[in-house]
């Protein structure tokens, strides 16, 4: 071989695994990417079953009554309140 095809072939050589090296760090950012966003995904599902639950919870007949006979003998034994007057 010739110094030139010998220095070809480690230019070729060196270039391919600078590319390899740039596609594996390439590689772990959209995977680093990928799991942050699957985590944020995870957790933004979690609030909207939390949420769904609670909007459940609330739609519940049961649960409806009871806070309205709770509201309406809190109000039933709250004193008249007296409407102020300025002065004359």
């Amino acid at each position: 071989m010739t110094l030139l095809r010998m220095v070809v072939v480690l230019v070729v050589g060196l270039a391919l695994m600078l590319l390899v090296v740039v596609l594996r760090s390439e590689t772990a950012r959209l995977h680093f990417e990928t799991s942050r966003d699957e985590r944020r995904i995870d957790v933004l599902r979690h609030q909207l079953r939390e949420a769904e639950l609670e909007q459940a919870r609330r739609r519940n007949p049961m649960v409806m009554r009871q806070q309205l006979n709770e509201a309406m003998q809190e109000w039933m034994e709250a004193p008249p309140q007296t409407p102020r007057r300025g002065k004359p």
